[in-house]
Parts: structure tokens; C-alpha cells; sequence
């Protein structure tokens, strides 16, 4: 899919960004990234569970056990993975060289690298990299940054949020890259998420695990973990306030809902940018006894071949989605069992709705963009609520009846988004409109949503 990178986000205050060519790819593109923050920052990170983890994630493990980090290092075209204890040293090595040049501890380097798995990493290239990234620090240096990290990626991956908390603007930004080795169970491929906002280290970890397991750990490209799987989470402090401390503290869901918001967007650039993909589906499992049962559930449809061949030829044979179900290890009754395929309902009580139905969804299948939601006949179906330019009037009695799913796009058809982007959404259509009150309860309780390339 051919998506366009879109705004810069906010500068975010306390850190600096560098996005150099060194050597390690061709033709003279930017392969190694620098992050730099003023001083210590509160931080936590997500690693890959592949069992043959990288040199960098070895070393990065180490480094983050005490919770804080000042600098990261991305070198993209080499992932620095299979490459035994040469590998390794070479990684705690450059995490000498950026500290040395930077004058900060070693062990507050985190090394990152993406790339070809199985090659050696080339100590001069590095070397020419550090000294370039380090000459070439700026605090508007994040576009450069983002792009360095790159590999397959068809276009930089970035999204940003600014979050007022007690009269005081906080910044939430974030860049990631990733197309192939995608699937749940993992961190990402590399993300970075940095913010201004004082926090906890317990706030930071809190933060860092829920948004990883509503966003990374629920995309699915090619059912293959990446040996390199990073994200780190850092907070520098800088602005003024109260240090947010828990889900207690002021401030703490705001900016939680921020953080999640950024890497929901994150995931989703993911999975358009898979390798080979042409679809992006959402697969929805409402009705279970509970949230890890939906999502196992969900997780056996996102993670069947034949679904996803289904999913690629625009077939809506949900009979496929059936097999996958009862091979889940979920208890369910099949005959109260309720299919969608891109909004046109094609099962009800476990059994087909009409061939009329099956036309439309194999239509509306060939759009890039659609859901899978997969529902006990009891429980209301998901809404799924195109969000048009003067959509406020549409919204509002929609909202006031509190429906337990709301689903919105915003200009691609039943494209979900957050509780918190809908309610940013309403605001600006209201100043738009000139209407300077507007509020709305939208409970996003039970929600599984598992999102797949076919």
C-alpha cells in the first residue's frame, strides 16, 4: 500500500536526533540513527521473545535493567543478529564509543539494530556513524532520525500527541519502522517513544507494558518474530508539574491515552507497510467469557493461511473463520455464533445469512480497509460509523445511547480508532462549528481487536 509519511510531530523538549549515512547501506542512505536526551531519562523497554535474540537486545536487555537510559543507537542494513560474541561485543562496543563521545555512561546507551540477519557488522562503518551523528545532533533532527531506521519500509513511520495536564503542555512522539517479521507476540519491530512529562519509573513501565499489548502485540503481517524486536519508552522530565506516579496521579490517563494513541497509530503504519500486503483487516471477537479468551480466539483467525488467502482473493468464506474458531481452544456454541465480514453480516446463529449477503462482502471485501467481527448472536454488533466532514449531528445520538463499540474512520472506512482520538475528533468539528461545549462516554470495555495483512 502506498501511504505518504504525514505531519512532523511536536518537538518534544529535553532530547536531540541524528540520521546519518555511515556506510552500512548503499547509495549513500541514511543508515544509523542517534537519540540523544539532556540527561537520564526514566525509561522502559519491550524486547522480541524470539529465542535467538540479537546482539543489540542482548546487550539493551542489560542496560535497561536499572530503568533508565540517555541515548539510543539504531544502525539500519545489518541487524546484528546470528553473529555470535563478536556480535555482542561489537554492540557493547558502540555503546562505548557513543558514551565516550558523549560523556555518559556506557551502560545509559541502548543499541538497536535492523537489518539483514547473519552478517557480520563493520566496526569502521559504526565508528564513521557515531562520530557523524554525534557532530550532527539537533533538536529538529527527528525527521532525519525516523528515516535512518528504515529497511524495507516504504515510508518513515512517526505520530505525536500534546497533552494539557494542570495548565502544563506535555509532548508524547514517536517513530517505529517495521514491514516484514510481524506478528503478535512481541514488542514491534523498533519503536521509540519519548516524552516531557515527569514520570515514575513504575508510571513509565505501566504505561510502556498496556500500550504494548493493545498495539504491537495484537498486528500480524507474516506470522514470523523479528530477532530484534525493540521498544523504549523514555521521559525526560522537562516539564513542569507534578511527577505523574500511577493511575491515581493527575494527569496519568491523559497521558497514558496518549502514549497507547501513538503506538495504536504506529501499529497500524506497520501493517499498511507490510511486505506484500494489500489489505489491512481488522478481526474483532466480541461475546467471550473473557478478554484473554477473545483474544486468543482472535488471535487463531488473524493467524490461519486459509483466512488470509480468503482475505487477500476478497473470498468471504466465513466457514474459514468457523474452522479457525473451533480450532482455538475457545469454548463456544456454534449455533450462537454471529459473522461480519467488512460490515456485511454473512452467519447469524451459526448458519449462513443468504447468498445476497455473500455478494456484498465479497464487494465490499475489495476495499483495503475493513472488519472481521466475530460475535455471540446475543450480544449488539459492533456499529461501524463512517465519520463525514460535518458528522456531528450524526454523532451525537449515537453517543448518547452509549453503545458498547463505536467505531470511527477518518477517511478510510471502518478504520478503528481510540476512545481518546474520537473525542479529539468531535472537538475539532465542534470549534470548527463554532459549538464550545462538547462531550461524550464512549466505553471501550471487552474489546479484542487483532489487525492482520492479507
Amino acid at each position: 500500500m502506498k501511504i505518504l509519511p504525514g505531519d512532523l510531530p511536536p518537538l518534544v523538549r529535553g532530547f536531540r536526533f541524528a540520521g546519518v549515512h555511515g556506510g552500512m547501506k548503499k547509495k549513500r542512505r541514511r543508515d544509523f540513527a542517534l537519540i540523544v536526551a539532556d540527561r537520564p531519562c526514566v525509561s522502559a523497554a519491550a524486547f522480541t521473545r524470539n529465542s535467538c535474540p540479537a546482539a543489540p537486545v542482548v546487550v539493551a536487555r542489560e542496560h535497561m535493567a536499572g530503568g533508565r537510559a540517555q541515548a539510543v543507537i539504531v544502525n539500519s542494513g545489518n541487524a546484528n543478529a546470528a553473529t555470535g560474541e563478536a556480535g555482542i561485543k561489537l554492540a557493547r562496543w558502540s555503546c562505548e564509543e557513543v558514551g565516550g563521545r558523549l560523556s555518559i555512561d556506557p551502560s545509559l546507551v541502548v543499541p538497536c539494530s535492523t537489518g539483514v540477519i547473519g552478517v557480520q557488522l563493520e566496526k569502521r562503518a559504526m565508528a564513521r556513524a557515531i562520530a557523524l551523528a554525534v557532530d550532527g545532533l539537533s533538536r529538529k533532527g527527528f525527521s532525519a532520525a525516523a528515516r535512518a531506521i528504515m529497511t524495507s519500509d516504504a515510508f518513515p513511520k512517526w505520530s505525536g500527541r500534546n497533552v494539557r495536564i494542570d495548565g502544563n503542555e506535555m509532548t508524547v512522539v514517536a517513530m517505529a519502522k517495521g514491514a516484514g517479521m510481524i506478528h503478535p507476540g512481541m514488542a514491534t519491530m523498533l519503536a521509540f517513544v519519548l516524552t516531557d512529562a515527569r514520570l515514575s519509573r513504575a508510571a513509565v513501565t505501566r504505561m510502556l507494558r498496556a500500550s504494548v499489548e493493545t498495539s504491537f502485540n495484537r498486528i500480524s503481517v507474516d506470522g514470523d518474530t523479528s530477532t530484534n524486536d525493540t521498544v523504549l519508552l523514555m521521559a525526560s522530565g522537562e516539564t513542569a508539574g507534578a511527577t505523574i506516579d500511577g493511575p491515581d496521579s493527575p494527569g496519568y490517563v491523559e497521558l497514558a491515552g496518549a502514549v497507547a494513541e501513538v503506538m495504536d497509530e504506529l501499529a497500524r503504519m506497520i501493517v499498511r507497510d507490510g511486505e506484500g500486503a494489500t489489505k489491512m483487516v481488522d478481526v474483532v471477537v466480541e461475546g467471550a467469557e473473557s478478554d484473554k479468551l477473545a483474544d486468543q480466539a482472535a488471535r487463531a483467525i488473524a493467524g490461519s493461511t486459509l483466512i488470509k488467502c480468503a482475505l487477500a482473493g476478497a473470498d468471504p468464506n466465513w466457514g474459514r473463520v468457523v474452522m479457525a474458531l473451533g480450532n482455538s481452544g475457545v469454548s463456544f456454541d456454534p449455533a450462537a455464533l454471529a459473522i461480519s465480514i467488512a460490515g456485511v453480516a454473512v452467519a447469524r446463529a451459526g448458519s449462513a445469512v443468504s447468498a445476497e449477503a455473500s455478494r456484498k462482502a465479497r464487494k465490499a471485501m475489495k476495499t483495503k480497509t475493513w472488519t472481521v467481527p466475530a460475535t455471540r448472536s446475543k450480544n449488539k454488533k459492533p456499529h461501524i460509523l463512517p465519520l463525514p466532514e460535518r458528522a456531528l449531528e450524526l454523532l451525537e445520538p449515537l453517543l448518547a445511547q452509549k453503545y458498547k463499540y463505536v467505531f470511527c474512520s477518518r477517511g478510510r472506512p471502518n478504520d478503528p480508532i481510540s476512545r481518546h482520538s474520537l473525542l479529539q475528533s468531535l472537538k475539532r468539528m465542534c470549534r470548527q462549528a463554532d459549538i464550545h461545549k462538547c462531550s461524550a462516554t464512549i466505553r471501550m470495555s471487552g474489546l479484542t481487536t487483532i489487525i492482520l495483512a492479507g
